[in-house]
């Protein structure tokens, strides 16, 4: 299969890829994975307050899931929590030139980030 260059850069370097140390503070951790798809991914989110301080992932897919994790992982950095809820997963697929059968790998990465929007939400309420 021919990679976009986005796809191999990421791939060959990722920029957040790993793990929030246990001792870090406010961390927030979302799992999501489906068998069918091969897929497997962990997001973690350092927050502080309303904004979301640091983001790395730990993932078990295809290129292109790890391409898009990257990505969203970098483009969370700085961002209010309330950027958790609006991912485009079109505008994504489209900058990773995402093959339409691999479109559920990108759910999952939601899937997951949205696990780590509802805690944020959850921890607000108490």
């Amino acid at each position: 299969m021919n990679y976009s260059s986005e796809v191999r850069q990421r791939f060959l370097a990722p920029a957040r890829a790993g793990t929030i140390p246990s001792d870090a503070g406010d961390v927030v951790d979302g799992v999501a994975e489906d068998r069918s798809l091969k897929i497997w991914v962990r997001f973690q989110l350092q927050v502080y307050g309303t904004t979301i301080e640091r983001v790395r992932y730990q993932l078990y897919g295809c290129p292109h899931s790890l391409a898009a994790a990257d990505l969203l992982a970098c483009e969370l950095e700085g961002k209010s929590v309330n950027a958790l809820s609006n991912i485009d997963l079109e505008r994504l697929a489209g900058q990773i030139d995402l093959p339409r059968e691999k479109l559920g790998r990108l759910l999952r990465i939601e899937d997951a980030l949205a696990i780590c929007y509802a805690q944020v939400v959850a921890e607000e309420r108490e």
